[in-house]
């Protein structure tokens, strides 16, 4: 299995979840954060009076998947954030090693996409 972490632009978060969904993709976390340095899109970034820094309004999308579906899912979040300008987002990639339900306990089984 493998998580893939997608910080996006919050106004295509919604295009990216519909096509995880249409693509099989039932289960994802999305956060709003603020994103700094270099993935800042300086046409729209703010000055934050608490940090002092310019930020993006960004989400993170967090899917977890097995390995045989990760490249379908980079793809799919490739194409539905990207908008051609600078600060489109980046995708992170790292391995599961194990799942555990915290109800049940159950543990290592397979995720349903």
């Amino acid at each position: 299995m493998n998580e893939i972490k997608a910080f996006i632009r919050k106004r295509k978060a919604e295009e990216v979840i519909d096509g995880l969904e249409v693509q099989g993709f039932c289960c994802m976390t999305l956060i709003d954060v603020m994103g700094l340095g270099r993935m800042s899109d300086p046409e729209k970034a703010q000055l934050s009076v608490s940090i002092a820094e310019r930020f993006s309004d960004i989400m993170k999308l967090v899917v977890v998947c097995e390995e045989h579906d990760t490249e379908e899912a980079i793809e799919t979040i490739r194409n539905r954030a990207r908008s051609g300008q600078p600060g489109d987002g980046i995708i992170y990639v790292t391995p599961v090693s194990q799942t555990v339900h915290i109800r049940s306990g159950e543990a290592g089984r397979e995720l349903r996409k």
